[in-house]
């Protein structure tokens, strides 16, 4: 544990008052083999691993003394270059959102109809587990019988459950249950997750269909728009996603710090990869307040070719 600013001779008292645990270099560097030697045993691919470690371990440590939190956001900011899913923090670790979440207010998806066109907004994906939540998701499919067409909203949804993501694929997707991810995380075996077919459901595997995405949808709600661009069965429109796909974990050093480390990552089959940090760039782009207009016009199109 480091010592306060007052039992230290090399102290230049320029620490912050409300910040009284300091760190000498001997202990700034102890710190980062620490760090590094989680950030290499737990980060979800291990190659990346061991050269973020070493991207760690490079950081300059200094002889002069430095406030701990401060040593933690600057950390931060070193590891970020690689990956900004990581944190390191000091003391007490706060929990991390990439994306504020919102309150579950009102029903998770509702459909409407546009002419012959069905619109399924989703603001959330609850459990499928969950009876309530599965018997809305089966009246909503049911509401987009017999379209034309249909345009996926997931606009603002900043996710949720994977079993209702793949639950609400299959119609899109056919029959035959389809491979949507392989999650991969650190220390278990894979994991395939498959499209979910309810033989109750609507076929619309031949329906043209159009994602709407913008800078609010994230990890659930762009693993949907993701996997239906992947199979070529939807025109994604609105704007760049987030970029949330790999989960982390916290895990403390017994410095006193802690680290957010990415501990998984869902790979599509298709591409190799995922939309981590990258989001999803839609092949129209264009603002919120004219995005359904768009989207309609794209439907128009597509059904026309």
């Amino acid at each position: 544990m480091a010592a306060t600013p007052h039992d230290r001779p090399d102290h230049d008292g320029r620490g912050e008052p409300d910040d009284p645990t300091f760190l000498n270099g001997t202990e700034q560097r102890r710190v980062l083999d620490g760090l590094a030697a989680l950030v290499e045993g737990h980060y979800v691919f291990p190659d990346a691993g061991r050269a973020h470690a070493t991207h760690l371990r490079a950081f300059p440590a200094t002889d002069r003394v430095v406030a701990a939190d401060r040593f933690a956001r600057r950390l931060t900011r070193h590891l970020r270059e690689r990956d900004r899913h990581f944190t390191v923090t000091w003391g007490e670790p706060e929990r991390l959102e990439l994306v504020a979440s919102r309150p579950d207010v009102g029903p998770a998806m509702a459909v409407e109809r546009h002419g012959e066109v069905g619109v399924l907004r989703v603001t959330r994906f609850d459990d499928l587990d969950d009876p309530a939540s599965a018997a809305l998701a089966r009246r909503s499919l049911a509401g987009l019988a017999g379209a034309r067409g249909v345009l996926v909203d997931v606009r603002d949804n900043d996710g949720g459950w994977p079993s209702m993501v793949e639950y609400l694929l299959a119609p899109f997707t056919g029959p035959t249950p389809v491979h949507v991810v392989t999650f991969r995380s650190t220390g278990h075996p894979d994991l395939v997750a498959w499209t979910r077919p309810d033989p109750d459901a609507p076929r619309l595997d031949d329906v043209p269909v159009v994602v709407l995405v913008n800078r609010g949808t994230a990890s659930a709600a762009e693993s949907l728009a993701y996997t239906l661009r992947t199979l070529s069965r939807a025109t994604v429109v609105g704007g760049t996603t987030v970029g949330a796909a790999n989960p982390v974990e916290l895990f403390a050093d017994r410095s006193g710090f802690h680290v957010y480390v990415p501990t998984g990552a869902p790979i599509d089959p298709r591409t190799g990869t995922n939309w981590d940090q990258v989001g999803i760039v839609p092949d129209v782009a264009c603002d919120d307040a004219d995005a359904l207009d768009v989207a309609l016009r794209a439907l128009a199109s597509t059904e026309a070719t």
